[in-house]
């Protein structure tokens, strides 16, 4: 079936970027005095305002991409604990070396895949093989003729049927194809669960061939449910769009509103062309290395009043802490909240990267799957990500150890909020590091404590 989500994953990807419609291109046109727009902008024109007024507001926009931000972060965290992999034969170290036939590492290639992932909530990856295989298994080796793993955003895809194991019977997107004289043309890519094949526009076959997988070698990855699915993240795009219409709003009402306005009195008496005379004559000598001599009452500059202005900031205010809500940003946790709140909003960041974690999880091992069927080999490689992730509020932790103490709480209870702590200060320790800290624990906690003499009596 056609992709009907493919605009919204377009606009999403775009905000994510910061580009398209969030850097609207803006050119002089004529003597440079005026400019004109290029191209689509995700800014909201006023039902009365000129195609040159909105040029200019569309030239000064900036967009700082809260999206970006967003999921940099979250991948960030789950960064800080990286994937345990055992690879049991020789072809599978090239590839967790070079994972995509450019250079990336395995775990590089993942940290910029879940930041597109996590900001759709759905993202493809294509495990695919070199037309040469090479002779032997030195040749493989040393030339790189393993699989490559290829990313693909689910907004290139066209159409594309889902099996009843949730699999694509076959999908098709748009890409490019390299010629044998080196050039690119545009072309549409089709797998199916035994062949490929590449069509230019004209619907001519480029290349095809079969595979031996028995499987769409593009597999899917959502956060939830089939493809295509979108994540929770992907509401901070419509948010963004708002934000970087306000932000726009709010410049020109500063533009237009800032500048104070001048004001002379004249006899009531005067006539109009005397009236205006004045205001000639004072508007083209007031400045600051002139001086203006008056009678009567003194000039006067009328402010604007700052209401507009303000109502504007607290809706910018407004719009940020949502995207710090949506987003899980425990950098947002303020003294005021309750120790329960505060436990509660890192539980549930855990519990979002845990998730996550569990299907990226589940991704790489298809993916290896996948490969170990085009090398035909017996086993695959074995990974493990982690699951807890520990991230609290320190002085939080330390606090809730000093009560423990306090109150003379049992030795077995007190060090297990010492490892919860090491756990959050320094989860991104080695094991065995992390492990000589854990057993200086348990030894202290073994330690006979020391008792109080008892009075001897007459």
């Amino acid at each position: 079936m056609p992709n009907a989500s493919a605009s919204r994953f377009r606009f999403v990807a775009h905000a994510l970027r910061g580009d398209g419609p969030f850097r609207p291109e803006v050119t002089a046109i004529g003597d440079g005095t005026d400019v004109q727009l290029s191209g689509d902008s995700a800014l909201v024109r006023y039902p009365r305002e000129s195609a040159l007024k909105y040029a200019r507001r569309n030239d000064v926009a900036f967009y700082a991409s809260p999206l970006m931000r967003a999921c940099a972060r979250f991948v960030g965290y789950l960064g800080a604990k990286p994937p345990q992999r055992e690879l049991p034969g020789d072809l599978y170290k090239p590839i967790a070396d070079d994972v995509d036939g450019k250079g990336s590492a395995i775990d590089v290639f993942w940290s910029q895949f879940m930041v597109d992932a996590k900001a759709r909530g759905t993202m493809l990856l294509q495990v695919d093989m070199p037309a040469s295989p090479g002779e032997n298994r030195a040749q493989q080796i040393a030339e790189r003729r393993v699989p490559v793993w290829i990313s693909i955003a689910p907004e290139s895809v066209t159409d594309y049927k889902i099996g009843d194991d949730g699999k694509f019977d076959f999908v098709e997107y748009g890409g490019t194809f390299d010629k044998p004289d080196g050039s690119q043309v545009p072309c549409t890519w089709r797998f199916d669960r035994e062949a490929w094949s590449a069509i230019d526009d004209k619907k001519n076959v480029l290349d095809q061939g079969v595979h031996p997988l028995k499987e769409c070698p593009v597999l899917i990855f959502t956060e939830a449910g089939d493809f295509p699915s979108f994540g929770p993240f992907a509401s901070i795009a419509d948010i963004a769009r708002r934000l970087f219409n306000a932000e726009s709003e709010l410049d020109e009402i500063l533009r237009a509103q800032t500048f104070s306005l001048l004001t002379m009195q004249v006899p009531d008496a005067a006539t109009d062309t005397e009236k205006l005379g004045a205001a000639k004559v004072v508007g083209e000598t007031i400045g600051t290395a002139n001086l203006m001599v008056h009678t009567g009452s003194t000039p006067a500059f009328i402010a604007p009043p700052d209401g507009p202005a303000r109502v504007y900031l607290d809706r910018i205010k407004g719009l940020h802490q949502l995207i710090a809500e949506v987003g899980l940003d425990v950098g947002t946790v303020n003294e005021r909240e309750s120790g329960l709140a505060m436990r509660m909003r890192f539980a549930a960041i855990n519990a979002e990267l845990a998730g996550f974690a569990g299907r990226m999880e589940d991704l790489e091992r298809r993916a290896w799957d996948l490969s170990r069927r085009w090398l035909s080999m017996q086993g695959a490689p074995a990974v493990q990500w982690t699951r807890d992730y520990n991230l609290a509020d320190i002085e939080q932790e330390l606090r809730i150890l000093a009560e423990m103490q306090a109150a003379g709480m049992p030795a077995a209870v007190i060090a297990e909020q010492q490892r919860r702590i090491v756990a959050v200060q320094f989860g991104g320790l080695e094991q065995d590091r992390a492990a000589q800290i854990n057993q200086a624990i348990d030894e202290r906690e073994s330690e006979p404590r020391p008792t109080t003499p008892q009075p001897v009596g007459p």
